[in-house]
């Protein structure tokens, strides 16, 4: 487990609602029976990765600061 996965493990969690098709719910349900993972666990991954994955394509070279 990475330092920010178990710094987020400490901080407080909120509900998350969305509505999802039932198809995607039970492939989704029936990939986390298979690997043991729980869904939460592996919404919250997939969330990070691609979040990650934003950040690292957007982030842009920061320019030196001035003073």
């Amino acid at each position: 487990m990475t330092l920010r996965r178990a710094a987020a493990r400490e901080e407080p969690f909120v509900q998350l609602a969305t509505r999802i098709p039932k198809s995607l719910h039970r492939v989704l349900k029936l990939h986390c029976v298979e690997t043991e993972v729980q869904l939460r666990d592996f919404v919250i991954r997939a969330l990070e990765e691609r979040l990650a994955k934003r950040s690292r394509r957007t982030r842009k070279p920061r320019a030196p600061e001035r003073r």
